[in-house]
């Protein structure tokens, strides 16, 4: 286990591992994430050589976007996974290597230094125990006239998943989610044809790890609750995502947008 998986909390650690265990076939099954990035991209700011923090590289799909709108930036992509961060690494060895690192961090507490014209986090926020108050140390790093983008899960993910969950009194196991900054944008998105491949694509992402505490369901009452899914939502589990931007922080010189 990496130096750094030892001094996480236990659900961070089981959070790494399970997307680090998935990092060869990521890409075969993040048909969502890669749209997410997409659509991420078109809050990405005009800027001239900036220095960028991705966050939650992964396997560099949105990385791709940053390293294609700022062709004389400078990049650090951090994933807290290990083997994304090395997958991200093979995925873009075609780049130049004088204006990409990469490092492993948790974007819970981040241990680079500023100023960053740009820090961006496409799907990695909701995995944190504390997304907004990350976002307060996230900004601090910007420069006076440096943007955050982000684009995340709220808590209105996955409606019908847990109207049935509640209607058989049975615990949910998914993130509590609060309201975060800066939304300029949201979206709502049906992807899997039904429950069964709803949590067959999380399970081939490494989306599984629930929250804490959390006493996993049987395979019985499992199969139980998707056919109930099934039924009363016609395998309709819906994603609710949340695009937002924010300035530098209050405590920096400045906190107007570029």
């Amino acid at each position: 286990m990496s130096s750094i998986l030892r001094m996480l909390s236990k659900r961070s650690a089981a959070v790494a591992q399970s997307f680090g265990a998935r990092a060869r076939s990521y890409d075969e099954h993040a048909d969502l994430q890669r749209v997410v990035a997409d659509q991420l991209a078109r809050l990405v700011p005009t800027l001239t050589a900036p220095r960028v923090l991705e966050l939650g590289c992964g396997t560099g799909l949105f990385s791709r976007h940053l390293l294609a709108r700022y062709p004389d930036g400078t990049f650090l992509l951090t994933d807290l996974a290990p083997s994304m961060v090395e997958q991200c690494r093979r995925n873009l060895a075609h780049t130049g290597k004088d204006r990409v690192s990469f490092e492993i961090m948790d974007a819970a507490r981040p241990t680079v230094e500023g100023p960053f014209d740009l820090i961006a986090a496409s799907m990695t926020l909701h995995w944190l125990a504390n997304p907004a108050g990350a976002l307060v140390k996230l900004r601090k790093l910007l420069a006076p006239f440096g943007v955050l983008i982000y684009a995340t899960i709220s808590a209105n993910s996955f409606p019908e998943w847990r109207e049935v969950l509640g209607h058989q009194g049975l615990p949910i196991g998914l993130l509590e989610l609060p309201e975060l900054p800066g939304v300029v944008h949201e979206e709502r998105r049906n992807i899997d044809a039904d429950a069964l491949g709803f949590l067959r694509r999380m399970k081939a992402i490494g989306s599984m790890t629930p929250r804490e505490g959390y006493a996993p369901l049987s395979a019985g009452v499992l199969r139980r609750v998707i056919r109930a899914t099934n039924k009363r939502h016609g395998g309709r589990i819906t994603w609710h995502i949340v695009y937002g931007r924010l300035a530098a922080s209050q405590s920096s010189p400045s906190v107007s947008p570029r």
